[in-house]
């Protein structure tokens, strides 16, 4: 099993479950909560996980498809090491928010950086089904 790169799109108060999508194909992945609570989960976080099929999906609308996938472990990677000052650095020559892959950064790399305080995080979604878009800015005044 690989980790996949997973967008966290809900954090249930209550119980702590969340729900995200993967990155690369936007399906849905649900984490249990003591997972979610382990790591500390948050919406807009982007993290590394083991997906498996989702065998036991929760009863709910039949009109909703259920959840596909299940993460049983979730994991914050540091990926190519980039340091969270030479992210906001990159960022810098930006006077827009853009996404990790136009400013040709790691994906984690921007969370980490964001984790620390260091830039901005936006997420956009063009409607409450689609995947989101996950973009980085260096000041919230570029927004």
């Amino acid at each position: 099993m690989s980790l996949q790169t997973i967008i966290v799109t809900n954090v249930l108060p209550s119980s702590k479950t969340a729900f995200a999508v993967l990155e690369n194909s936007g399906e849905q992945v649900i984490i249990p909560p003591r997972v979610s609570q382990t790591v500390g989960l948050e919406i807009g976080d982007i993290v590394s996980a083991i997906i498996v099929p989702n065998i036991n999906p929760p009863e709910r609308d039949p009109s909703k498809p259920p959840v596909p996938w299940f993460a049983p472990t979730v994991v914050r990677v540091a990926e190519d090491m980039v340091s969270p000052d030479e992210v906001y650095e990159v960022l810098c020559a930006y006077e827009y928010p853009v996404t990790a892959e136009e400013a040709e950064l790691p994906i984690m790399a921007c969370q980490q950086a964001y984790q620390q305080g260091r830039i901005v995080k936006v997420v956009a979604m063009e409607r409450p089904q689609t995947k989101p878009i996950i973009m980085w800015c260096s000041e919230v005044d570029k927004l």
